[in-house]
């Protein structure tokens, strides 16, 4: 076999509707040779393995440089890109989530960028995949590296255009993760792309950028970790924030507000879809954050029942709470009516 010059890692759980598209994907594109693609079974309890071996048999040229990795219990997303990177042989690598997909060209043209500039990063822009349609997605790198890991922590000071955290729109050289150890932590599968990305794009020299969407992320799929706002999920995410905020602040005080905007958004969606015992958990975790200061983060309807959950009224927050999704409901309900 060539030396391989790119591992893709897909982690495969409960995606028997999407993994066919997702695969098909990858197979179809215009540079397969000097690729490996390697499917991490996280003990998925559906037939998405099934349905994954038989389109590998309609795609009997990269048959070989196809590994199924079995987990013999199910670890989750951070255990499953851990165990696909430490099995890769790449120069790059580059993630994929299985419920959604790549253009055909992607393979080919983020490769091409990386051996033009010699990077160690190649960042591109992306779908986010809707019932109705695309939307693209621009992912720029600003000029320094401050504003772009601010446009990360906290993207809408930037009208969310940021390189972003996620894994799958980057093509990453192997190497980086190798010398500086970054590895998923396991049991963090919410907000685990920010711990990764985030170290990966500190330590990179060089940062360059394809001008196209290649990416479809999918947001028709409710069972994904992103739809998921459980209050579990939700600490994962805070603990992924404090994490880089840790990283981070080694060398610089710089990101401190960005990561204080960052947590007292994360605590709103949190007591949002949360219980009144975890509510009461979480907003004991940062007293110093000052409702005044950030306030203009809180959607309108949510920014008295949030001040007053931050002074400790949560069973009025809880009330407020309920009559504002009960109003949403309704005028989602009137508007489907009305077309």
């Amino acid at each position: 076999m060539k030396e391989i010059a790119i591992s893709v890692i897909v982690p495969v759980y409960g995606v028997e509707r999407y993994i066919e598209r997702c695969v098909r994907s990858l197979f179809a594109q215009t540079m397969t040779e000097g690729v490996e693609f390697i499917f991490i079974n996280d003990c998925t309890k559906d037939r998405s393995i099934e349905l994954l071996t038989f389109v590998i048999g309609e795609y009997p040229q990269v048959m070989s440089r196809v590994k199924i990795i079995n987990h013999h219990r199910n670890r989750g997303l951070a255990a499953a890109r851990q165990t696909g990177l430490e099995a890769s042989k790449g120069k790059y690598i580059l993630h994929l989530d299985s419920d959604d997909y790549f253009e055909p060209e992607m393979l080919e043209l983020m490769y091409k960028a990386a051996l033009d500039k010699d990077a160690d990063v190649v960042v591109s822009d992306f779908f986010m995949s809707f019932k109705k349609g695309d939307e693209y997605q621009e992912c720029p790198l600003y000029d320094s590296k401050e504003s772009m890991f601010k446009s990360i922590i906290a993207p809408w000071r930037y009208g969310t255009k940021t390189v972003g955290s996620s894994v799958w729109n980057k093509l990453i050289k192997r190497s980086i993760c190798m010398e500086h150890n970054i590895s998923s932590i396991e049991g963090i599968n919410y907000g685990e792309d920010f711990i990764i990305i985030s170290q990966i794009l500190y330590y990179a020299e060089k940062i360059t950028k394809v001008d196209r969407a290649f990416v479809h992320y999918n947001q028709r799929n409710i069972s994904s970790y992103t739809h998921n706002k459980s209050a579990s999920n939700m600490r994962q995410r805070l603990k992924s924030t404090n994490v880089i905020a840790d990283f981070l602040s080694v060398d610089s005080t710089a990101y401190n507000d960005a990561f204080d905007e960052r947590r007292f958004y994360e605590l709103l969606i949190a007591i949002v879809n949360c219980n009144l015992k975890d509510q009461r958990q979480f907003l004991q975790l940062y007293p110093w954050l000052d409702y005044e200061k950030h306030r203009h983060l809180v959607p309108q309807r949510w920014r008295l029942p949030y001040k007053m959950a931050l002074r400790g009224h949560v069973r009025l927050f809880n009330c407020m709470r309920l009559g504002i999704k009960a109003c949403g409901y309704i005028y989602k309900t009137l508007n489907y009516m009305i077309q």
